[in-house]
C-alpha cells in the first residue's frame, strides 16, 4: 500500500541541503499484523537493494517523516516508523500507548515489515520504546540510540506534554499550526515547523486541520498513557549492545540528567548538539554524523566518508 508521490515530494530538496547527491528511495508501506492493527512505515532504500539497517522511532505527537533529513544523510537502509497512535497508523480503543503495550505490534510490525536485525534509533517516546524492543528480542537490536531521553525525564511532564495533545483544538490554517509551535517553544525556524505540520495533520470533517495523532480525538473524559519513563532503566542496564545518547543543549537532557545517565550507564556514548529536543527536526545533519561515527566505530554500519557537521562530543 502506497501514498501519494507527493508525501515524499521535498525529498530532493532535503537531500541537496544534506549534501546528499544519491539519496536513497522512499516509500511509504503499511502492514496488518496479527492483532488487526495497522502499522505505517517509510522505507528507505538503495538502489543496489541491501537490507534495512536502521530502524527509526519517532517521539510523542509527531511521526515517521520527523527523520527524514537523518535518514538520507545517514545514507543506510532503514524504516521509520509511524508508533501505534501517531501517524497513518491503528489507534488503540484502549488509548495505552506506553512502551509495554506498543512493543509487541512494533515487532509483529519489523517481522511484517521484514527487517533484520539492526540498529534502533528512537526520539523521545521513541526512545524508551527502542529500550524495550532491546530488552524484549535483543537478538533484534544489534545497537541503540537515545534522541534526547532519558529514563529520569520527569514524569508529571511526560503526562503534561500527553494531556496537552489531548487538549489541543483544530487549526484553521498550517500557519496557525506553526504559530502554535512557536507559541509553545517547540522551535523557532518555521519553514522546519511548516513541514511538520504538513505531515502530522489532516483535514477534519469540518474543513479544519486536525491532527493524525489519536490524543485530541479521544472521546470526552478519556485520557491516554504512554507508559512511566523510568520503567525503562532495567532495559537500558541490561542491554549487551553499544549505546548512544545524542541530546540537543536546550533539550529534555539537562546537564543533571545527563550527568545521571553517564553515571548509570558509563560505557553509553553521549553526544550534545545545538538544538531543543526535537533533534532530529532541528539538527538533523549533526544528529546523522553522530550515529554514523558511533555506527562505524562499532562496524554497525557500512563505512563511508562522510562530512562533520559539527557535533559536540561531551
Amino acid at each position: 500500500m502506497h501514498e501519494p508521490d507527493d508525501e515524499f515530494s521535498d525529498l530532493a530538496a532535503l537531500a541537496a541541503a544534506s549534501g546528499v547527491t544519491e539519496p536513497l528511495r522512499a516509500s511509504r508501506q503499511v502492514v496488518r499484523t496479527g492483532d488487526g492493527r495497522e502499522t505505517a512505515a517509510i522505507r528507505w532504500d538503495t538502489a543496489d537493494g541491501r537490507e534495512a539497517r536502521i530502524t527509526y522511532l519517532h517521539g510523542l505527537g509527531i511521526d515517521a517523516h520527523s527523520f527524514d533529513q537523518t535518514a538520507i544523510a545517514v545514507g543506510e537502509p532503514a524504516v521509520a516508523l509511524d508508533l501505534p497512535g501517531h501517524g497513518r497508523s491503528s489507534w488503540r480503543d484502549d488509548a495505552d500507548y506506553g512502551a509495554s503495550t506498543t512493543a509487541p505490534q512494533v515487532l509483529a510490525a519489523l517481522d511484517a515489515l521484514g527487517v533484520p536485525p539492526g540498529v534502533v534509533v528512537g526520539h523521545s517516546l521513541g526512545a524508551i520504546l527502542a529500550a524495550r524492543l532491546a530488552a524484549t528480542a535483543p537478538e533484534r537490536v544489534t545497537g541503540l540510540v537515545l534522541v534526547d531521553m532519558s529514563p529520569d525525564f520527569a514524569q508529571r511532564a511526560v503526562d503534561r506534554i500527553a494531556r496537552a495533545l489531548e487538549d489541543e483544538t483544530p487549526f484553521a490554517s498550517l500557519d496557525e499550526v506553526v504559530d502554535r509551535a512557536v507559541e509553545a517553544r517547540v522551535g523557532d525556524d518555521r519553514a522546519v515547523l511548516l513541514r511538520e505540520a504538513r505531515h502530522t495533520t489532516r483535514l477534519g470533517e469540518d474543513g479544519r486541520l486536525v491532527r493524525r495523532h489519536h490524543f485530541p480525538h479521544l472521546p470526552a473524559g478519556r485520557t491516554a498513557s504512554v507508559g512511566r519513563f523510568a520503567d525503562a532503566w532495567p532495559d537500558l542496564e541490561a542491554l549487551d549492545v553499544p549505546l548512544l545518547l545524542v541530546r540537543g543543549d536546550r533539550g529534555y537532557v539537562s546537564p543533571k540528567l545527563h550527568a545521571g545517565f553517564t553515571e548509570r550507564l558509563p560505557d553509553a556514548e553521549v553526544v550534545t548538539v545545538t538544538a531543543r529536543h526535537a533533534v532530529q527536526n532541528q539538527a538533523p545533519l549533526e544528529l546523522a554524523s553522530a550515529i554514523r561515527a558511533w555506527g562505524e566505530r562499532h562496524a554497525l554500519l557500512h563505512p563511508v566518508q562522510q562530512p562533520s557537521h559539527g557535533a559536540d562530543r561531551r
